[in-house]
């Protein structure tokens, strides 16, 4: 747990800079789903002003967030499938890299019952076309075919949208350069930071961290993704 919430630093980023200039925020009721460590949440209440409740399925996440997100950022242990929420309690929700994790069409429903008339559904994720792009995909034989796997492409998340209700659905590609030492990239293999470094086969892994010390010593790679807004 240690390890995912330092080498996963994600969440307050371009996309989410993104969404405050679509959408106003200031004042709205915001829903984040799988909110993970909480650095989302803590930037969409502490820059946006945005009145946020942070769901997670995991308690540790959410003691992991409790020490980032402002105090008045509300923390709720909940699946995204079964929301402890009102119909139409919120104005806008947030998925941030999470509905690869999700029974989604159980999820989107949810969502949309408890989003206000006008409400949107926010939500980023993985270009399952482009998951090849990364950095360690050249190093792991099997990511790329195990990572189109986890996430749906375009065609699956409109149809998916609409049959939970959604009208109007506009999605973005969204490409963001990162950038990394050998040394970060070697402990992102070694930690297993990512969730799909679980379904690695250990030999790979392994063979992975070796060829790993080859890398050069700055390490770049651009990820492609999908943003969606839905109403």
């Amino acid at each position: 747990m240690d390890d995912y919430v330092r080498l996963r630093p994600g969440g307050d980023d371009a996309v989410l800079g993104l969404l405050a200039q679509r959408h106003p925020l200031r004042g709205k009721q915001v829903l984040e789903l799988g909110c993970g460590p909480g650095r989302a949440a803590g930037a969409l209440a502490a820059r946006h002003g945005a009145h946020v409740t942070a769901t997670d399925a995991s308690a540790d996440m959410l003691a992991a967030a409790r020490s980032i997100v402002p105090r008045d950022v509300r923390l709720v242990e909940a699946r995204a499938e079964a929301l402890p929420f009102a119909d139409a309690s919120f104005d806008l929700a947030f998925a941030n890299f999470v509905i690869h994790l999700l029974d989604r069409r159980r999820a989107f429903a949810e969502v949309r019952r408890v989003l206000r008339p006008g409400g949107v559904l926010w939500l980023k994720t993985a270009d399952p076309d482009r998951v090849g792009d990364f950095w360690a995909a050249p190093l792991l034989p099997s990511w790329e075919s195990i990572e189109a796997v986890c996430f749906p492409g375009e065609t699956a998340l409109r149809a998916e949208l609409v049959e939970a209700g959604f009208v109007s659905i506009e999605l973005d590609r969204v490409r963001t350069p990162h950038v990394l030492s050998r040394a970060e990239a070697i402990e992102r293999l070694e930690s297993r930071a990512f969730s799909t470094m679980s379904l690695v086969p250990p030999a790979e892994l392994t063979a992975a961290i070796a060829a790993a010390a080859e890398l050069p010593e700055t390490v770049r790679h651009t990820s492609t993704m999908l943003v969606v807004s839905a109403s």
